[in-house]
């Protein structure tokens, strides 16, 4: 038995799946919508999000949360302030210090996220936070359409 996999269907799928994270974006603009991107490497969620800023037509607001933050509500207001950008993305979940507080907080003022943040709002994980995520904050994870992304070979 052959294994028929090759580098060039990770290219394709990550490539369809970057396009259909774009039109998920650009559909909700206006609106809250919650997106898991799921991704294990750095390097590889970097390159897809460069990939993403050429073809989404709308502008990208990317946040790094920083490993003290404690909430990812206040996080994303501080640094946003009164602007509602059309989208935004949250990156470096995986560094954050105490990130079990920082998804049962999210959980528990989810409704805050729908009320208050009018723009689809992707989170770059990894499959341990997935776990976490589904774990200590199910109702969050249950609001949300995850797109996963698999390591491209080249």
């Amino acid at each position: 038995m052959t294994d028929s996999h090759s580098p060039e269907d990770d290219h394709v799928n990550s490539d369809r799946s970057v396009a259909q994270l774009a039109w998920a974006i650009e559909s909700s603009v206006g609106q809250f919508k919650l997106i898991l991107a799921r991704c294990n490497y750095a390097r590889e969620r970097d390159r897809l999000i460069s990939r993403l800023r050429e073809i989404c037509q709308v502008e990208i607001h990317v946040l790094a949360v920083q490993q003290s933050n404690r909430t990812l509500y206040t996080a994303i207001q501080s640094e946003l302030g009164e602007q509602i950008p059309a989208c935004v993305m949250v990156v470096g979940l995986e560094s954050v210090q105490n990130l079990s507080v920082m998804l049962t907080s999210a959980n528990q003022v989810r409704e805050e996220f729908r009320k208050n943040f009018a723009f689809p709002l992707v989170l770059w994980i990894d499959d341990e936070i997935y776990k976490q995520l589904i774990q200590l904050a199910p109702d969050l994870e249950s609001w949300a359409t995850t797109r996963n992304f698999a390591i491209s070979t080249q």
